[in-house]
């Protein structure tokens, strides 16, 4: 059963970034258009706002999560034996989504910080 899935699991992660790559480059056309025209004012700033995190931060955040969750296969393999095999998948899954959330709010409480700062 989940074989014939398979098939349709990978063509909807395409169809998703085929559809997010089209997102991406008509906005970008539209930016270009009103930079042309001159229309840069705050109301177009206010419409952008939520793509205007800066690249540092960005990596930062992902930075975070993928050490976290490095961190977390790490310390699932050196208790794996120790843990029962019936309970193994789950504790993989729940030490890595635990990590990639300590990690997202260790980045919230920096860029909260930061945001102070200025």
């Amino acid at each position: 059963m989940i074989e014939n899935l398979a098939p349709v699991f990978v063509l909807g992660v395409i169809g998703y970034f085929v559809l997010e790559l089209v997102k991406a480059v008509s906005e970008s056309r539209l930016r270009h258009k009103l930079i042309e025209k001159g229309m840069v004012d705050e109301k177009v700033k206010l419409l952008f706002q939520p793509q205007m995190l800066s690249h540092s931060a960005s990596s930062l955040k992902w930075g975070l999560v993928l050490i976290a969750v490095g961190l977390a296969f790490l310390f699932i393999y050196g208790i794996h034996s120790w843990v029962p095999s019936e309970l193994r998948e789950e504790m993989t899954a729940g030490a890595v989504f635990f990590m990639a959330g300590l990690a997202m709010i260790v980045y919230y409480a920096i860029a909260r910080s930061q945001e102070k700062k200025k």
